[in-house]
C-alpha cells in the first residue's frame, strides 16, 4: 500500500484516528530538536554517535538502520502508544485502519515453524482458488517456505492487483502438496457481521477501520427492513480505530447533543467537539463492552452511557483516552533537498505537503510516528484514560481459556472399571474432569493414586452414587455428564444472554 506522493494528501485531509490518527498538522522542524549545550548542538552530538559507531562496530548495519534504532528508541521513553514505524510497518498499520489491501484474503500465523492460513475471508481469491482454513502453506510460486518466516512469506505472497500467484499448502495430513493458482486483488475488509434472532438485531463490529460506518449503515437497513427495534451491539475485543468512524457510528445510536471532545497540547491543533443530532432514539439498544474494548470503542460506549441512549452490559473496558497523530518522517537526504527547494527545514512530510503543496515520493519517506498528541472527553466530561468505563451491568465473561482449559478432555470409554494403581487413558480423563470441577488431584497422569481414588470417592458421594473410589460405569457415565455441562458453561455467552433477557423486559 502507498501512503505517500499523491496518497499522502488523501491522509492528511481524511484520517482522523483516537488511537491512530487525529486532524491537524504539528509541526516538527528540525529547529526544534537542536538545542545548544556547551557549544555543541544535539544533532552534531547525535551524528557524532553514529560516526563512532560506524568507526568501532565490528559487524553489518547501515546508517539508516542506525537511525531508525536511535528514533524507535527515543519515542519508546514516551507512552506506550507512541511508536515509530518503518515503511514495512507502517504497512500492516495501514491496512488495518484503511481496511483494504492488494491481496489473496487471508490471515495467517506461524505455528511451529510452520505458516497456517487461520482464515479465508469469504468472497475473497483465496477462497475462490480453494484455500482452506487449516492449510499450511509450503510454497509460493515454487519457492519453498520451508524456513521462511511469516512476514517473508507475506511478502512472497503480495503483488501487483490483477497478477497470480501459485500458493502450496498441505491440507489433512496426506503429504501431498496441493498447488492452488490465486489472482491478486483488492481486498476490502467488513469489520461488520451481524444476525436477527426473533425481533432482536445482533450487530458486532470488530474495528472502527474506514468501512465502519459503511457496513454498519448497511446492517442497520438490514434491522430497519425487518422492523428490528432491538439491538445487542457488540463492542467487545474492538481496539477503537478512526475517529471519525466512531462518531458516524454513534450519529445513528446517540441522542442529540455531544458525543466527545478532542483536547490538544499543541496551539497549533485546535480543539475539536463532535455532536450527533438524533432528535429521537431509533433503537433500544444494549452495548456489550469487555477488558479489550478500547479507545474508539470506549468513545462510542461513553457517549452512549453519558446520554442514556443504551445499558452498557459486561466488564470494565480498557481505558485508553489518549490520542495519537501519524506523521511521515523525511529521509536526512529529502529534507535536505526540500531545505533548498524551500528555504526551510522539514521533517513532517505533511508540513512539507500543507505549507508548500509538495508531494514527497515513497523513497523519501523513511517512515511515519504515531506520537500522543492529546485527549478525548465523553460527554459528561469523563477522561478515561488508565480507568476505563464501568458498565451500567457488570456481568463477568464466560469462563476464561485460559483458567480452564477443555482441549484434550475425552469422555471415559466405560470398557474396563479402573481402580487403585490402574494406569488408563480413562483415568486420565477422570482426572481431568474432576480437576476442572475442582476436586482435589494431582496433574492428570494416567495413574489412579490414592489421592484419585479419594476424589473419585467425594464425586461418587456427591452424585449420591456408591461411594467408594472405583470407576464403575455409573460413575463413568456422571463424569461424562458433567464435561457436558462444563462445555456448555464454557461456550455459554452470559453477557449476550443478559443483553437478551434486558431488551425482552
Amino acid at each position: 500500500m502507498n501512503v505517500t506522493g499523491k496518497s499522502l494528501k488523501k491522509a492528511l485531509l481524511s484520517l482522523v484516528i483516537c488511537c491512530i490518527l487525529i486532524s491537524g498538522t504539528g509541526i516538527v522542524c528540525a529547529e526544534e530538536i537542536i538545542i545548544q549545550e556547551k557549544g555543541i548542538s544535539s544533532a552534531d552530538y547525535f551524528k557524532g554517535i553514529i560516526d563512532m559507531a560506524e568507526d568501532k562496530y565490528k559487524g553489518e548495519v547501515t546508517r539508516k538502520q542506525m537511525m531508525e534504532g536511535a528514533l524507535k528508541g527515543m519515542f519508546d521513553t514516551m507512552d506506550p502508544y507512541t511508536v515509530y514505524y518503518t515503511m514495512e510497518e507502517a504497512e500492516s498499520f495501514f491496512t488495518d485502519i484503511n481496511g483494504s489491501y492488494t491481496g489473496i484474503g487471508v490471515v495467517m500465523s506461524e505455528l511451529d515453524g510452520k505458516i497456517v492460513i487461520d482464515q479465508v475471508y469469504s468472497s475473497s481469491p483465496a477462497e475462490e482458488a480453494g484455500i482452506q482454513k487449516g492449510d499450511t502453506i509450503v510454497e509460493v510460486d515454487g519457492k519453498s517456505t520451508q524456513k521462511a518466516t511469516l512476514e517473508e512469506v507475506s511478502g512472497l505472497i503480495k503483488g501487483p492487483e490483477g497478477t497470480k500467484v501459485v500458493i502450496g499448502v498441505l491440507r489433512g495430513g496426506t503429504g501431498k502438496i496441493v498447488r492452488l493458482i490465486v489472482t491478486r486483488r483488492q481486498i476490502v475488509l467488513n469489520p461488520v457481521t451481524y444476525k436477527i434472532e426473533g425481533d432482536i438485531g445482533y450487530i458486532k463490529l470488530e474495528i472502527f477501520n474506514s468501512n465502519a460506518s459503511q457496513a454498519m449503515d448497511e446492517a442497520l437497513k438490514k434491522m430497519d427492513k425487518s422492523k428490528i427495534t432491538k439491538i445487542i451491539l457488540d463492542l467487545r475485543d474492538n481496539p477503537g480505530g478512526d475517529v471519525s468512524q466512531a462518531v458516524a457510528i454513534a450519529r445513528r445510536f446517540v441522542k442529540k447533543g455531544l458525543i466527545t471532545k478532542l483536547d490538544f497540547k499543541s496551539e497549533s491543533q485546535k480543539d475539536e467537539e463532535y455532536y450527533s443530532n438524533l432528535k429521537e432514539l431509533k433503537y433500544k439498544l444494549v452495548v456489550l463492552v469487555n477488558e479489550y474494548s478500547a479507545s474508539a470503542s470506549e468513545i462510542l460506549a461513553g457517549a452512549i452511557q453519558d446520554t442514556d441512549s443504551g445499558v452498557l452490559v459486561g466488564t470494565t473496558t480498557f481505558g485508553k483516552g489518549k490520542v495519537q497523530n501519524l506523521y511521515p518522517i523525511l529521509t536526512p537526504e529529502a529534507a535536505q533537498k526540500y531545505e533548498k527547494e524551500t528555504g526551510e527545514i522539514f521533517v513532517n512530510g505533511y508540513d512539507l505537503l500543507s505549507e508548500h503543496g509538495i508531494y514527497p515520493s515513497d523513497d523519501e519517506i523513511m517512515g511515519w510516528l504515531k506520537i500522543t498528541t492529546g485527549e478525548y472527553y465523553t460527554p459528561g466530561g469523563r477522561m478515561i484514560d488508565g480507568v476505563g468505563l464501568e458498565p451500567d451491568i457488570y456481568i463477568e465473561d464466560s469462563l476464561a481459556d485460559n483458567a480452564i482449559v477443555f482441549e484434550g478432555v475425552k469422555k471415559l470409554q466405560k470398557v474396563t472399571k479402573p481402580c487403585l494403581n490402574t494406569e488408563s487413558e480413562d483415568v486420565l480423563s477422570a482426572e481431568s474432569i474432576l480437576m476442572l470441577m475442582g476436586y482435589e488431584v494431582d496433574t492428570p497422569d494416567r495413574l489412579m493414586d490414592e489421592k484419585t481414588v479419594r476424589a473419585v470417592a467425594q464425586f461418587q458421594k456427591d452424585c449420591g452414587l456408591y461411594s467408594y473410589g472405583i470407576l464403575d460405569f455409573a460413575t463413568q457415565q456422571a463424569l461424562n455428564d458433567k464435561l457436558d455441562e462444563l462445555i456448555i458453561m464454557k461456550n455459554r455467552d452470559r453477557q449476550y444472554e443478559k443483553a437478551v433477557e434486558l431488551l425482552k423486559n
